[in-house]
This record gives structure tokens, sequence and C-alpha cells, in this order.
């Protein structure tokens, strides 16, 4: 198969669960927004809703299995084995549908991550909104509340736009702008959060030609 169409990243295994849920709610989203994807969807092909429902019951076991219960650690496990298998399933039958219409760019709408060959090959041929955004948080030394956004893209790539998100995001609904536009996305100071809590920070470009694809989120307890 053109490796075009082999582009998305399905092995998941070092992510940890936190970061699974975003990446499960993510694609749920993309499924429900695909016409292509919905429209004659057979049986078998899930909706988007059924990777929701998989958070929402990992979510509850994490409770128990976060605190050592082994039980509850191994029908958690098997809850996302379960999603894992059904996500290649839905994968697959986009994929078909991509190879029908000649256009791979419906897989790099799915919000799932894009392997890492593929990027190595093709960046000179992409677009800077087509690249993905790479980001990395730290906090700011004997500073609250602060933050710096580290991202990795092409030069000349922006303008950036982040968002943010207090606690899990469950939706889109749960991301917010905090304001402005950045011309460099490797360095960004984040005022003025809420010491104790996790943030989540996502990027994209937005150029005059468009918006680019939303990052892979990252998290952060902040201090």
């Amino acid at each position: 198969m053109p490796h075009q169409y082999d582009i998305v990243e399905l092995n998941l295994r070092r992510q940890p669960f936190p970061q699974y849920f975003v990446i499960l709610h993510g694609f749920a989203d993309a499924l429900d927004a695909c016409q292509l994807y919905n429209e004659n969807r057979p049986a078998h092909i899930h909706p988007g809703q059924r990777f929701r429902d998989h958070v929402t019951t990992m979510k509850e076991l994490s409770v128990g299995a976060d605190r050592g219960d082994t039980l509850l650690q191994k029908k958690r496990q098997a809850i996302r084995d379960l999603s894992e298998l059904e996500m290649h399933a839905s994968v697959s039958y986009v994929k078909t549908i991509a190879i029908h219409l000649k256009d791979p760019g419906i897989l790099r709408a799915l919000n799932l991550p894009i392997k890492e060959t593929y990027q190595k090959s093709s960046r000179k041929q992409l677009s800077p909104q087509q690249v993905e955004i790479r980001l990395e948080l730290k906090r700011v030394r004997n500073e609250s509340g602060a933050i710096i956004i580290m991202g990795r893209h092409v030069r000349g790539g922006g303008p950036y736009m982040i968002n943010l998100c207090k606690g899990e995001p469950t939706s889109e609904e749960s991301w917010y702008n905090p304001g402005g536009h950045y011309s460099s996305c490797g360095r960004i100071l984040q005022r003025n959060l809420e010491p104790a809590n996790k943030y989540y920070v996502r990027m994209r470009t937005d150029r005059p030609e468009g918006l680019g694809p939303w990052s892979q989120p990252v998290s952060i307890i902040v201090l």
C-alpha cells in the first residue's frame, strides 16, 4: 500500500492513560465530523460515541486502579485493549474511503498522531500547516502559576495559537484561548494559571491560508 495511506500512528501503548483519554476523545470527535465515515458505516464499525463510552468506563475504573487495585487495573486494561482494537477497525475503514477517493488527507483529519517515519520523509514536501507541532512544558522556577510552553515546528511556521484546559479535556468546550498569537513557538511564557491544578496545552498554526491541525495535548501540574 502506498506510504501516504499508512501515516496514522496506532501503536499507543506508551501513552499514559490520561493522554490516551485525550487521544480517544479527539478521535471520537473526528469520527463524528466525518460524513463519509458515517454515511454507510457497517454495523461492526463503531460511531464516535463508542470511544467516549470507553473513556468514561476507564475513568471510573481508574479511581481504584490508580490506588493499586489490581483487579480494577486488569479491567481497565481490558477496556483499553478493546478500544484499541475498535480504533484499528475504524481507521482501516477510513483508509478504504481515503484510497477510494485518492485523498490521504482524510486520514490526517482523524486527530491521531502521525507516524514519525512519515514526518521525517515528508517534512520537506509539507506546508507549515501540515507539519505536526511537538510540545513540551516546564514550570517557571520560583514563580507560582507560570509555565513555559516549548514547541518544535518548521522555521517561519507561525503565527501560532495556543489553547489551555484546566483538568482533563472531555470535549472541545473544555478548551479556552488565553489570547494572543505568537510568531515563534519555541518559548512561550504563560502566567496567571491556578496553582495545584493540572493543565493541558495544545497549539496550532493560524496562518492567512487557514488553520493548521491541533498538536497532541501535553499536560503539567502547575505549582
